[in-house]
């Protein structure tokens, strides 16, 4: 999914899980990122879904340059960009 709306942050374009907690990015900017959110998945209650590899596969890009999950979890933009590398 790709977003359209204008928004002063930059926006995640493309998101592809590469195993059980790393996420591959793609930024409107064309650059590209890695995030591990293994420490997040696991301590934090809130992401208990994510720790299913097949959930955690469902992952996509929010209208707001973030990405979210089909149960409601989701993480902004700016989030993915201060943790990404």
């Amino acid at each position: 999914m790709s977003s359209q709306l204008k928004t002063p942050w930059e926006k995640v374009v493309f998101v592809e899980p590469e195993n059980d907690a790393v996420l591959r990015l793609k930024w409107e900017d064309g650059r590209q990122s890695k995030i591990d959110l293994s420490t997040r998945i696991y301590e934090r209650d809130i992401f208990w879904r994510l720790r299913n590899p097949r959930y955690f596969k469902q992952v996509s890009v929010d209208k707001l340059g973030g990405i979210c999950w089909p149960e409601g979890e989701d993480l902004s933009p700016e989030y993915l960009a201060k943790f990404s590398h």
